[in-house]
């Protein structure tokens, strides 16, 4: 009758090593940052909540009087805390520059098959953005947002509809100078220079491969490093939007931030502000795998995560302002002449039929962008 205590003490003890072994684990691949193993890149997302356990952890072995499982575990929690509070904002609002040019701006992931993109259309309308960046868009979804009205309220566009992830529309109220297609390591993207009162702002739709295989973390890796390699129009700006597949404790996502751009919810948003997964139930968002990027010259006034009916992404919303500096207080180019393409305003889209890359007749792009530099069909021009 005394042994089972003893066995029962022992196999705690055990089981509390194992677990502060797994946890020193965690803390290792989030300090070595791998870019080419799936496993530990996903780790790398969710690792801050991985260390939760260190708290019950240090109470249970400083009550049993077991010093050295106290001291590890207590150096895990500070880790833990340490790890969050970086990640915790508590952004100030700050007020638009005098004489700025305001941009209220909407980027979220519909998700492939999302059941209720009428009941995510009205809502996107509802937000009163000027600019809306959307990823993973179909042929099918776009017929959908077409129906429901959204794309009436947003006379300029630059609309890539794809079977699978890879689509991606920006819908805009102010002018877009040029829009298109752009090949982003490999990989189809969308770009827009808007015009607004005190400048041009380059927008880059982003929506990189999810790092889930070694070949696509590689192709996730090249990606980024191509999203940090980008410049904005000069005079102007440049705002990368949309799903990065990455958080800030990813090296090559930490490497694009160096470069010079800056996170819009770091700055101005409260909060973790994680956007995936948006599943509901006893699931939280764990990670912020959306992002948007500015420039030095871009002004964040406000920055906040919201639900995303229908997806599994939460989408962001931010207030940005364009100072006229950023601009050297020139006046923005005319826009380009819009062009109607072969299609029927009301058509649907037949761009999904197509493989990427390539434009093809029929595209409805506004404005219509120029040719690749091969000049050939079939060559999407690259950023």
């Amino acid at each position: 009758m005394v042994v089972w205590p003893a066995v029962g003490k022992r196999t705690a003890l055990a089981c509390g090593w194992g677990l502060a072994g797994g946890m020193s684990v965690i803390g290792l691949i989030r300090l070595f940052r791998s870019e080419s193993q799936p496993q530990l890149i996903g780790l790398q997302g969710i690792g801050m909540w991985l260390l939760i356990p260190a708290y019950p952890l240090a109470l249970a072995a400083g009550l049993t009087r077991r010093r050295a499982l106290t001291a590890v575990a207590v150096v895990l929690a500070v880790g833990q805390v340490v790890w969050m509070s970086k990640l915790y904002e508590t952004g100030q609002g700050v007020a638009a520059p005098s004489g700025s040019a305001t941009l209220h701006l909407v980027t979220a992931n519909t998700l492939l098959d999302n059941p209720e993109m009428a009941l995510l259309a009205a809502d996107l309308a509802g937000t009163g953005a000027d600019v809306i960046l959307l990823q993973e868009i179909t042929p099918e979804h776009l017929t959908e947002l077409r129906a429901a009205g959204l794309l009436d309220d947003y006379p300029h566009q630059v609309l890539d509809p794809l079977p699978g992830y890879q689509g991606g529309v920006i819908l805009s109220k102010l002018p877009i100078i040029s829009g298109r297609p752009i090949d982003v390591a490999g990989f189809p993207m969308t770009r827009a220079d808007i015009a607004t009162a005190t400048g041009t702002i380059r927008l880059i739709n982003v929506h990189t491969v999810a790092p889930v295989t070694e070949s696509q973390a590689r192709r996730w890796r090249a990606q980024l490093h191509a999203l940090a390699q980008m410049q904005p129009p000069v005079p102007g700006a440049l705002v990368l939007a949309g799903d990065f597949n990455a958080t800030q404790d990813h090296a090559p996502m930490a490497a694009l931030l160096a470069g010079g751009m800056r996170d819009a919810f770091n700055e101005a948003g409260h909060g973790i502000g994680a956007t995936w997964p948006q599943w509901g139930g006893p699931i939280f968002p764990l990670m912020r795998l959306d992002h948007v990027l500015v420039s030095d010259s871009v002004v964040v006034l406000s920055a906040q995560a919201q639900a995303n009916p229908g997806s599994d992404h939460r989408r962001l919303a931010v207030d940005l302002a364009l100072p006229p500096a950023a601009s050297g207080s020139a006046t923005p180019s005319a826009p380009e002449q819009l062009s109607v393409s072969a299609q029927s305003a009301a058509a649907p889209s037949r761009v999904g039929r197509r493989r990427f890359p390539g434009p093809r007749p029929g595209r409805r792009i506004r404005p219509r962008p120029a040719a690749g530099p091969s000049g050939r069909r079939g060559a999407c021009p690259p950023a």
